[in-house]
């Protein structure tokens, strides 16, 4: 090609747009970041996600899509992209949440670009800096305040509420139970399914207060537990039930001083930590609790380190074998 030529021209000129003009001649190329981005999400990696995880991501991804989808994939390999990404993600600047999750969905993209697609061959979005941080391990409901809950709550109301406090259901869990997930043991009955969150294997114990429930479900009934239009409840909805039923049990508290005030930090999800502890009073082991709470044992020996610091019959129990020890050593003398 001769210097100076039409063709020296026009190459020189494609050569010179910036790097988001020259993709926009070919967005759907194999090396375009759109193009990658599908390929992912029909791999083995996406669809192994679970349903509600899927949905998350794909919020993300195509956000990512619709600022980077043009550009060429290989942009990534170039570390100058991190301050690229860092302002894609200001968006959700006032979500310090939903800002690591970007963080998180990019993160995935690119190690799958890497390392199964092959479609390059570095990446610099690694170890980011999470800016989240929620520890909300100590926060649990008093049996008071559950019983000021059902104290106002409709029939369906009441029902998730016992079932979130008694069983240790999160607002994703309580909405997917059938009675196929009831099944017999040799003393009784039990709950088990997979968690929507993790897929792991939960298996809870049916308690008194769980079996009225479960038997309490009229037979034409679906789902064990419903929205307050009979419909299949969402994670979304359960939240915003609670929320307004202890709004209620509030107003009426303001009303009548005999009544307790429910804390206004407490949510549904907290329930979780109130089932976690009663099994912690009841002295159950940590495999027995990891196993009912569908956690992994690090994870739940973790979480029982901080919750036994706020049960107080603990206190009360390393007290009575002090009180006991020294007895002991007093009448040795």
């Amino acid at each position: 090609m001769a210097v100076g030529s039409s063709d020296y021209i026009q190459a020189f000129g494609e050569a010179s747009k910036p790097r988001r003009l020259r993709a926009q001649s070919d967005p759907v190329m194999a090396s375009s970041t759109r193009a990658v981005i599908e390929r992912y999400r029909k791999s083995i990696h996406f669809q192994k996600l679970a349903a509600r995880t899927q949905a998350d991501y794909v919020k993300y991804l195509n956000a990512f899509d619709a600022e980077f989808g043009v550009d060429p994939i290989k942009l990534f390999e170039e570390k100058a992209s991190l301050s690229e990404i860092r302002s894609w993600k200001e968006q959700w600047v006032h979500s310090p949440k939903s800002y690591d999750y970007a963080t998180s969905v990019v993160t995935r993209l690119l190690n799958w670009a890497r390392d199964e697609d092959v479609a390059i061959a570095i990446h610099h979005h690694l170890n980011v800096p999470r800016i989240y941080k929620s520890d909300r391990s100590e926060i649990i409901w008093l049996p008071e305040e559950l019983a000021a809950l059902v104290r106002v709550a409709t029939e369906r109301e009441a029902r998730i509420i016992i079932a979130a406090s008694e069983g240790g259901l999160t607002p994703q869990d309580i909405g997917i139970l059938t009675r196929d997930n009831v099944q017999k043991t040799p003393k009784g009955r039990r709950l088990l399914f997979k968690r929507t969150k993790t897929s792991k294997a939960t298996s809870i114990p049916v308690t008194p207060a769980l079996a009225k429930l479960i038997d309490e479900t009229p037979r034409g009934q679906k789902y064990l537990f419903v929205s307050l239009q009979g419909k299949q409840l969402e994670a979304v909805r359960a939240s915003d039930i609670v929320r307004k039923v202890k709004e209620r049990a509030n107003a009426a508290a303001a009303k009548d001083p005999k009544l307790i005030h429910v804390r206004d930090e407490l949510r549904l999800y907290d329930m979780r930590g109130t089932a976690a502890t009663e099994l912690l009073r009841a002295g159950c082991s940590l495999n027995e609790i990891a196993v009912t709470m569908g956690w992994g044992l690090r994870h739940a020996a973790n979480i029982i380190e901080k919750y036994a610091a706020i049960v107080p019959e603990v206190a009360d129990e390393v007290l009575a074998k002090l009180l006991e020890a020294r007895s002991r050593s007093d009448e040795g003398r």
